[in-house]
């Protein structure tokens, strides 16, 4: 469930513009929302009210109809029940108050009829004739506008009725049947009072077919004075008064007839009075009683709609009043308010709409920086310090972030240039100076001063200076200060035992001239400095650092926390490249101690593995700066020529394994012996001598010419025969055939040995010896031997290694006389030689072991192939040519030719230059040596360069090179 969050949310992360659009756009929405609520609320507020007063001015332009258009009948029908008009019984008496009666009629337009009725149940009246119905009923004529009547109900059987035009003129009469209707059966006529107007209800004039009121009083003679008012009168007010297709106006009583409306419901309903329920249902008359007589107008629900109505009193006189109901639909009485709703609905949309883009663009502008300063960041985090175009912006928090992400950018950028500096530089004092420069970019410090403790931990001394105004490193006059210095004592507190950076008390004094050099003047320079040490808080110096004292309160706030970061890096740095460099002269010292001991082992090395290495890497800088298209792809780094370097000093580490006595050995029957064996040939010498001078003294006479003579030739013979011995001892030449097979005849002479041979020996060599070897004595034996106990068994067999051509011999050695005087060239036999040339097999096996880097990889294989020969026939890997590495072919002619030329070694003569380069140039010939490289060692005059530094002058002769060129 957490997952699907995290991803939910995740898929909701948008972009600034889009938030910002967002919040705009919704905030733009609910300002217009809460305008368009607020404003439809108001003007609901203010069309109510509007509306309330337009009811309010319905009801008194209704009261004041009824006042107007009523009330003067009320009062005209008060007047005539108190005069004589009341008292008339003919036709003409009545006739006489026509006129009367036709004024009064003219005067109240709401008036139909005037009548006049009897107790007896006649009655006489005058008339208006408005209506098509009437006219029809009364077959008046087309002019005919008034009419006036009288009825004897009990005495005649027709009448006459008289018709007159809007001018009062008589146009016409007519006698008609009198209808058998009586007027005093009408409701109206029996609640006739004396003295009292009173209004009917509304009742049907079927003559007409319209309905109406009557308005009657009774006289003191209980004539009845009436006046019919039709209700599309007052039918015809309340309709002018509606301004709305729903609106409603109902005038009724207290007993729910409904006296006049606005929407002809008389006419709806025949032959009888309407009643609110015939125009509204059950749920509309519930609402209608929750509308309180004159008051606030108030809301309602009539068929699922909303209504607004209120209910107005409408005296009719003194005595009577009615109920006006004034009611609209809310929808069409807030219908303006909803125009207005649904235009401010509109205009606000539309003000959406046309703010969407303009929110958009606005947004993106703000953005953009922020944007911009993402892509930064984000390049940043890929160490990717590329600057990006930035956009201007007038909002303080965004510059502000721009120049926070640029300052983050240019610290960052400055942290990892100083640490890819330091870590590519290898060289302790170049490294100072990178530390020293970079640091003072980095902090943009006017000054920087690195003092350093020195090994013995005595002074701290200046090892860097940078002024930035002057590009000034000088450090000449800078002092160095004892560690016990009262001088400096509280800043010395702080850098060995506080370990923090402190303000203003700088180790250097800025005199005169260090001003000058900073371009600052004493009171406008401000300085920090930090105790440089390492992870075990090891002390090894400090930084001081000189800014422009404007500066210095930004440095606390911001970036003092980064400078210490840097200085810690810093002192980190410095502290693990001087602790390498001490390593790296502790393999120094190593290396050049294991090749000295290997040349102080044997006289006959000198210093051999001393030369070598200088010789090498001669070679090497000549190739490496050659033009030769021989050369074009060699090419030496600083660590590869490290590697070479090492290589050549380590060439021939394998001899410290080599014993001395073979290494030295300088005949061929030299050997480490038992010197038991030379005194028992002394002892046996003695026996001899003493057995002669018994027979001397036995016979007491010289011994005979003839045997003399023998004697001399034995003699000279013998010596002849050592002196062929010795002279093939020392191996000096190549052994002829001729001469193996006179060592052979000299080794078949016989002496008699009187004395046992296993005497005196020590068991090791007691083990070698078997019966064959040790014979009883006396007993005749060779004057040279090779016996088996000459042969030394080896007590360790040694690691078959299959790259290696160079094979271990049967036996560790083999000290048999003849077999070692048998050797034809030099003084080393077969298994000697194994031993010697072993040593190179251990030198790779030894380079091997060691835990090199990388990038000295080839080390052994460099160390390892000075031996082997541009044909396969050196050892001990029988590489060729395109197997060995270049510089393995350079060590090889730089230990030939230190060979050839060494003047140190006892056991040889020192050769010429010419004699060297001629040797050599037969080993090219040969394909021993490379070609190239020795034509290469020729030209650029290195084997001159070598003599001059190395070789005694009477081998310096002059040579021709052209001899010995390809």
């Amino acid at each position: 469930m957490k997952q699907i969050i995290r991803t939910i949310r995740a898929k909701l992360i948008f972009p600034l513009h889009v938030h910002i659009s967002t919040l705009f756009i919704m905030m733009i929405a609910i300002i217009c929302t809460t305008q368009i609520l607020l404003a439809n609320k108001s003007m609901n507020d203010i069309l109510l009210e509007a509306n309330s007063t337009i009811f309010d001015r319905i009801a008194n332009e209704t009261r004041f109809s009824m006042q107007d258009e009523y009330r003067p009948a009320f009062n005209a029908i008060e007047e005539l029940s108190k005069k004589e008009i009341i008292k008339t019984n003919t036709l003409e008496e009545r006739k006489a108050y026509f006129s009367e009666l036709l004024m009064l009629l003219k005067l109240h337009n709401h008036v139909s009829t005037y009548r006049i009725t009897y107790p007896n149940g006649d009655w006489f009246g005058v008339g208006i004739i408005e209506n098509q119905s009437l006219r029809k009923e009364l077959n008046a004529p087309a002019s005919a506008h008034f009419y006036f009547i009288d009825i004897p109900l009990r005495t005649k059987v027709t009448s006459t009725i008289y018709f007159y035009d809007k001018t009062n003129k008589l146009i016409d009469s007519q006698i008609f049947e009198i209808p058998r209707k009586d007027p005093r059966n009408e409701d109206w006529f029996k609640n006739s009072t004396v003295n009292q107007t009173i209004l009917s209800k509304p009742r049907y004039f079927s003559a007409i077919n319209q309905f109406g009121l009557t308005i009657h009083q009774k006289a003191d003679n209980d004539v009845v004075v009436s006046a019919d008012l039709l209700m599309f009168k007052v039918d015809e007010v309340l309709k002018s008064t509606s301004n709305h297709n729903s609106s409603v106006r109902v005038l009724y009583d207290e007993e729910s007839t409904v006296y006049a409306s606005n929407y002809n419901a008389h006419a709806e309903i025949n032959n009888k009075a309407v009643m609110l329920k015939d125009i509204f249902n059950q749920s509309a008359l519930t609402a209608l009683k929750q509308l309180h007589l004159d008051q606030e107008i108030q809301r309602y629900q009539h068929n699922d709609e909303d209504w607004y109505g209120k209910i107005f009193s409408v005296p009719i006189n003194q005595e009577r009043t009615l109920n006006l109901l004034v009611a609209v639909k809310a929808s069409e009485l807030l219908s303006s308010a909803s125009v207005i709703r649904n235009q401010a609905i509109l205009w606000s949309f539309l003000v959406l709409c046309l703010s969407i883009p303009c929110v958009y663009f606005v947004s993106q502008r703000i953005s953009k920086p922020i944007k911009q300063a993402t892509e930064q960041a984000q390049l940043i985090s890929k160490f990717d310090f590329s600057q990006l175009k930035q956009s201007p912006t007038k909002i303080l928090e965004i510059d502000n972030l721009n120049k926070s992400v640029t300052s983050m950018k240019s610290a960052i950028e400055n942290y990892f240039n100083l640490t890819n500096t330091i870590l590519e530089e290898h060289e302790i004092d170049e490294l100072i100076q990178i530390i020293g420069r970079n640091t003072a970019d980095a902090t943009q410090a006017e000054g920087a001063y690195l003092y350093l403790i020195n090994d013995d931990e005595t002074h701290i001394e200046p090892h860097f200076a940078w002024r930035a105004n002057t590009k000034n490193e000088d450090i000449s006059e800078l002092k160095r200060y004892s560690l016990d210095d009262k001088e400096i004592a509280k800043n010395l507190e702080y850098i060995l035992v506080k370990k923090k950076p402190f303000e203003d008390l700088s180790i250097q004094k800025l005199d005169i001239n260090e001003q000058e050099k900073l371009g600052l003047k004493d009171e406008d320079t401000w300085s920090l400095t930090f105790p440089l040490f390492t992870k075990g808080k090891q002390t090894i110096g400090a930084m001081v650092l000189v800014f422009d004292i404007k500066d210095s309160e930004a440095i606390r706030n911001n970036k003092l926390d980064y400078f210490e970061s840097l200085m810690n890096f810093t002192a980190i740095a410095l502290h693990g490249r001087k602790m390498l460099q001490n390593q790296k002269n502790l393999l120094e010292s190593f290396i050049q101690v294991m090749a000295s001991a290997i040349d102080t082992k044997s006289p006959y090395t000198g210093n051999h593995c001393q030369k070598v290495p200088v010789l090498t890497q001669w070679i090497a800088e000549v190739a490496d700066q050659s033009s030769s298209p021989k050369f074009k792809h060699f090419t030496l780094n600083n660590v590869q020529k490290e590697e070479l370097r090492i290589a050549s000093w380590l060439h021939d580490c394998g001899k410290i394994t080599t014993p001395e006595h073979v290494v030295d050995k300088a005949t061929k029957l030299e050997t480490i012996y038992n010197r038991i064996h030379e005194i028992r040939t002394r002892f046996e010498v003695l026996k001899r001598d003493v057995e002669i001078d018994q027979w001397k003294q036995a016979f007491k006479q010289e011994l005979p010419q003839k045997n003399k003579e023998i004697l001399q030739n034995e003699w000279q013979k013998l010596d002849d025969e050592f002196t062929f011995i010795a002279k093939m001892n020392v191996g000096d030449e190549f052994l002829s055939e001729q001469d193996a097979m006179q060592i052979q005849e000299i080794s078949q002479r016989t002496w008699i040995q009187t004395l046992d041979s296993s005497l005196g020996l020590a068991w090791e060599e007691k083990e070698r010896l078997n019966d064959s070897d040790n014979q009883k004595v006396p007993s005749k034996v060779n004057l040279l031997q090779d016996n088996l106990f000459h042969l030394i068994p080896r007590e360790i067999d040694l690691p078959h290694d299959k790259r290696f051509t160079l094979q271990p011999t049967q036996y560790e050695n083999n000290l048999g006389e003849i077999y070692n005087l048998l050797i034809q060239r030099g003084t080393l036999n077969n298994e000697e030689r194994f031993v010697i040339n072993n040593h190179i097999i251990q030198t790779i096996q030894m380079l091997e072991a060691l835990p090199f880097p990388k990038t000295m990889k080839d080390i052994a294989k460099i160390a390892g192939g000075h031996h082997e020969k541009m044909n396969g026939t050196g050892y001990p890997m029988g590489l060729t040519s395109e197997q060995m590495p270049l510089t393995a072919k350079m060590m090889a002619i730089a230990d030939i030719f230190e060979a050839l030329t060494s003047h140190d070694r006892p056991y040889k003569k020192a050769k010429t230059l010419t004699e060297s380069l001629k040797i050599m140039h037969f080993m090219v010939k040969d394909q021993h040596i490379d070609s190239d490289l020795f034509d290469l060692f020729l030209t650029s005059g290195l084997y001159k360069k070598y003599a001059d530094t190395y070789l005694k002058p009477e081998q310096c002769d002059d040579v021709d090179i052209e001899k010995f060129l390809s």
